[in-house]
């Protein structure tokens, strides 16, 4: 059984060598939206388990959907994983709730999946 995850990320490459690094065990099935107004239908729709988000985003930016989520009882304890080329913006503008991370562009892909599954692992525990 696969640990289903949302990504919010516009750039279609940057998703692409997401999605490859995140679901190459198969343990985890990368979902990706590239607009941020449809990512809670996505987190919804799939039972997300982790929301990975990029600040910058058409539709809704990363942190109006990190507020979204925050606000809705139903997912205010899923983990959520800001990876963005802006990591200032997100550590200054967001309120220091736990689950979050904030990982830069550009990453290590290995970093990435670590903390993937570090939120994961902590997300299933609970």
């Amino acid at each position: 059984m696969t640990t289903p995850i949302v990504i919010a990320e516009d750039d279609a490459d940057i998703a692409a060598v997401m999605v490859e690094a995140i679901g190459a065990d198969g343990s985890i099935e990368p979902i990706v939206v590239s607009n941020g107004a449809l990512v809670i239908d996505a987190v919804m729709n799939v039972g997300a388990r982790l929301l990975i988000l990029d600040v910058q985003m058409p539709g809704a930016t990363g942190i109006d959907v990190y507020d979204v989520v925050r606000d809705h009882p139903a997912f205010r304890d899923i983990p959520v994983l800001f990876v963005t080329a802006n990591p200032e913006l997100a550590l200054d503008t967001l309120p220091g709730v736990a689950p979050r991370e904030v990982l830069a562009k550009p990453f290590d892909l290995d970093d990435l999946v670590g903390r993937v599954r570090s939120l994961l692992a902590g997300a299933l525990a609970v």
